[in-house]
């Protein structure tokens, strides 16, 4: 008799970050909820946000697609494609709470992963968690990792302005 092989396990790999945002639970929400916030906070430093398009609700899509900038720095031109796109489905919203959604990108067409974005209230204002799992790497979960640390470095200093 052929003995069966154990299921694969689901990945394990993951990051975490949290910042504290000195605005209301719901301005920090409404930054990741509408386009044109998010237009002025998300996306790598070389590249702008062409078109974004989001159906926050529980089945609902997402699609981002950023560019090129024309002034990128030569090193940007090298190492990063001219257009990018991320999609995903929206899998859990709390509003003013809580964010959660598939991420597919381009870069990386065969991995899917998952994005959550939590929001507490905090005596100076708002605490943020962000939680992406489901990585295919570490060498992927290191490469996010950078680019939410720009990601929410940028929501915050917008936010705070």
């Amino acid at each position: 008799m052929p003995s069966l092989e154990p299921a694969p396990a689901l990945s394990t790999v993951m990051l975490t970050q949290s910042r504290v945002i000195r605005a209301p639970r719901a301005r920090v929400y409404q930054a990741w909820a509408d386009p044109n916030f998010l237009k002025q906070w998300f996306g790598p430093a070389a590249m702008f946000l062409a078109a974004v398009s989001l159906d926050v609700r529980v089945g609902g899509t997402y699609r981002i697609e950023m560019q090129m900038k024309p002034d990128a720095p030569p090193q940007a031109r090298a190492n990063m494609s001219q257009e990018a796109v991320v999609t995903g489905t929206y899998t859990q919203i709390v509003p003013d709470e809580l964010l959660q959604f598939t991420w597919e990108a381009s870069w990386s067409p065969d991995e899917r992963s998952l994005v959550t974005i939590s929001l507490r209230d905090i005596t100076d204002g708002t605490e943020l968690t962000l939680r992406q799992e489901k990585f295919d790497s570490e060498q992927s979960r290191d490469a996010h990792n950078q680019g939410w640390t720009r990601a929410l470095d940028n929501l915050t200093a917008t936010i705070e302005a």
